[in-house]
């Protein structure tokens, strides 16, 4: 710059430099800081060639730098400080419990030194070759990052959700679904947000916004920084992290009123503000897992029948006494309602006839049903063996969730405390029929001005049956529960490529 502007100075005077001709300049060029571009986007290829990681964000970087010429990094005046901001973060990783070598941090830092200082040689550290490999790591790292930490490192929805184990005829699972909670997951339009907050710099406050935002996950890495942790608690720790990088589309903690079921730990916790009620619950056997999911209470049924299960019903098919004096009527496909001495026990398997309990004392489901829209016919109910919330393995329905207060939940579900309907419904659950001299019940024993049928929840209240093997208590400490159902296995089998301690 300085010698073109002394050679077009036109004050009329000889200078010194204006015989300097463009042929004399290139020869003062010095060959390894002369950038080829077509040189670094041979490199990449070769880079993009030895790539190992088969995740969707390498991907998208890979298929970028194959359909798009133009760079992201690099520039005419090299590398500026977005490169120092990404690595702020990206140095951290450990504290994460993910191994730097993921991000090819040294790498980063490395080549980034070498730009600086102009620390080139003619091999493998070669001007081209060096900035060929900043650009492609630079940019792998920043969508890995980006993606991992706003929806997380491994797939819940394809982990989760192939169990030949479960085998549940009450929840349908078809599919052998276990996880229909809804998540987001990195679209295109999240990828090229990613290529435009690299390419103006604003990536600072980008990376901050798509940190987990739960609470639980900051006390979680706490714990996960704690040497004292055995190698089994620290990878628990791991694993209930990644659950928090889940981006679900709705969170409890977003909510003022809702219901959470959390199954290792087999409670419920009902919030509405600073209010909490808590009781415990029984949840699916490890054959027929209740399923993760999140939706909305919309009412509450009282004295609830029950359509026995196939997996019960083919049981009792043949046993019509058993049906009898458990108040169970069969219900045929071509027939309609017949009582259980006409069941058929090659119908039954068939499928033409089911079995169902009259609603009311005894009953299975209990007195009450707190009915949520999902694809699995489960929901939350009373039951008519309360002793099993005694019991410290609570893994025993057919999917459903069995709750320890079924009245105190309907009165929390309640929007405005009406406690003319709440004796209603107390009413309903507690009533019993009186049966005359041949053990026919007496409907007039019943106050039927005092019976409730249905109860809408209005509004409707957030459900979240929910899975973490590491959870407050109510007093806010962390407890570690058993894996029942095996998925922290599952999680931390894909997450042990990425982590630090083996």
């Amino acid at each position: 710059m300085v010698l073109l502007t002394l050679l077009s100075c036109s004050d009329g005077d000889k200078h010194p430099y204006q015989d300097i001709t463009p042929e004399a300049l290139s020869g003062m060029k010095v060959p390894r800081y002369e950038l080829d571009y077509d040189d670094i986007h041979g490199q990449i290829r070769q880079l993009m060639k030895s790539e190992t990681s088969s995740s969707a964000a390498v991907r998208f970087v890979r298929n970028y730098y194959t359909s798009d010429s133009s760079f992201i990094w690099i520039d005419r005046n090299g590398m500026d400080y977005r490169a120092d901001t990404l690595l702020s973060f990206i140095s951290k990783v450990d504290e994460m419990g993910f191994r730097k070598e993921l991000f090819r941090v040294s790498q980063i830092e490395e080549d980034l030194k070498r730009v600086r200082t102009l620390n080139f040689d003619s091999t493998s550290n070669n001007i081209n070759k060096v900035l060929a490999r900043l650009e492609y790591n630079l940019s792998r790292a920043f969508v890995r990052y980006s993606s991992g930490q706003n929806f997380g490192f491994v797939n819940p929805s394809i982990i989760l959700n192939r169990d030949p184990e479960n085998n549940s005829d009450t929840a349908r699972m078809v599919y052998k679904h276990q996880f229909d909670i809804k998540i987001e997951h990195p679209s295109d339009s999240f990828y090229n947000k990613a290529v435009e907050v690299m390419k103006s710099g604003n990536m600072g406050d980008f990376l901050r916004e798509i940190q987990p935002k739960r609470k639980l996950y900051r006390l979680l890495q706490d714990r996960l920084n704690n040497e004292n942790l055995s190698e089994k608690e620290w990878f628990t720790t791991l694993c209930n992290m990644e659950r928090c990088r889940w981006n679900e589309k709705v969170v409890e903690e977003d909510c003022e009123k809702y219901v959470l079921v959390n199954i290792p730990s087999f409670m419920l916790k009902a919030v509405d503000g600073d209010n909490v009620l808590n009781m415990r619950v029984c949840c699916g056997a490890t054959d027929t897992k209740t399923p993760l999911l999140t939706s909305e209470i919309v009412r509450m049924e009282l004295n609830p029948m029950w359509n026995v299960p196939y997996s019960i019903a083919k049981g009792i098919a043949g046993s019509y006494g058993y049906m009898q004096r458990n108040n169970m009527f069969i219900y045929d496909k071509t027939r309609g309602r017949l009582p259980a001495s006409e069941a058929s026990r090659e119908l039954i398997l068939s499928g033409q006839q089911r079995i169902i309990q009259e609603g009311g004392p005894g009953n299975s489901l209990g007195r009450i049903i707190f009915r949520f829209e999902n694809n699995f016919s489960v929901y939350l109910h009373h039951t008519s063996s309360p002793g099993a919330f005694q019991s410290a393995n609570r893994a025993i329905s057919h999917g459903c969730v069995r709750v320890e207060k079924p009245y105190e939940l309907a009165v929390f579900l309640m929007k405005e405390k009406d406690m003319k309907l709440a004796e209603k419904i107390k009413y309903s659950m507690t009533y019993k029929m009186e049966k005359d001299s041949e053990g026919k019940p007496v409907t007039s024993s019943v106050k039927k001005d005092c019976l409730v049928r249905n109860v809408k929840v209005d509004p409707n209240i957030p459900v979240f049956l929910t899975y973490y093997t590491i959870y407050p208590d109510n007093e806010g400490k962390l407890v570690e529960y058993r894996d029942v159902y095996g998925y922290d296995r599952r999680i931390i089998d894909r997450l042990r490529p990425y982590v630090k301690r083996k």
